[in-house]
């Protein structure tokens, strides 16, 4: 009984330690960041009817879209399968929020998860995060920073 309290003590110091505090926006891309921050030289509502456009250019279906707050819902989209190419297909949706000069992008998986800078090379959750980035970087923009929440 004394093992298995001392098991479960030592199970959650090492989730606590793991878990890293929120951190301000960086140009540089930090461990568990889940959060894409773009400077855009543009008025809002026109980067916000682009940023839809380049959505559906990348495959994604916008399926909310609000002008006050200028906010984009996708639906999920489906990737193909990473790890062995056998298993772990996934989804992610997308989901953007343009405020003053600056354009904000999250990712969700199906499960709920958000995509972060976090897991194995080919888990959904690092997949997804690099499909977040490469979506974010090809959209045209000023600067581009990473936060963590």
């Amino acid at each position: 009984m004394r093992t298995i309290g001392i098991i479960l003590i030592a199970i959650t110091f090492i989730s606590c330690a793991s878990t890293l505090p929120p951190a301000e926006p960086d140009p540089q891309m930090m461990e568990q960041a889940d959060r894409i921050i773009l400077t855009i030289d543009e008025a809002p509502s026109q980067a916000y009817r682009k940023f839809e456009q380049h959505l559906g250019n990348m495959g994604f279906t916008v399926i909310r879209s609000n002008e006050k707050p200028l906010t984009l819902e996708t639906r999920h989209k489906k990737f193909d399968p990473t790890i062995l190419k056998l298993f772990g297909s996934y989804a992610m949706k997308v989901n953007a929020t343009i405020q003053d000069s600056t354009l904000q992008i999250t990712g969700t998986l199906v499960s709920g998860t958000q995509v972060e800078n976090a897991g194995g090379k080919k888990s959904p959750v690092k997949d997804g995060w690099n499909k977040l980035v490469k979506l974010a970087k090809e959209f045209p923009h000023q600067q581009m920073y990473y936060s963590r929440n």
